[in-house]
């Protein structure tokens, strides 16, 4: 994985450390509307960083050049 890579990648994994720690709390009390279609982004955006991840590990295995 070139450095660039390794970046993107500790990027996106300290994306989802924050993304936790703050639905940890979510996810003793859900309240408000608001609050539960903040959870639901923040859950969305998590399959989006893991998918990415996903992809580059891809990316990776076939040699492909190409970026995010």
């Amino acid at each position: 994985m070139s450095s660039h890579e390794s970046e993107q990648v500790l990027s996106l994994l300290k994306e989802l450390s924050g993304l936790k720690e703050i639905n940890s709390g979510y996810e003793a009390v859900p309240q408000s509307e608001t609050e539960r279609e903040a959870y639901r982004l923040r859950q969305q955006r998590h399959q989006e960083i893991v998918e990415e991840i996903k992809a580059l590990a891809e990316q990776k295995k076939s040699g492909d050049p190409q970026t995010f």
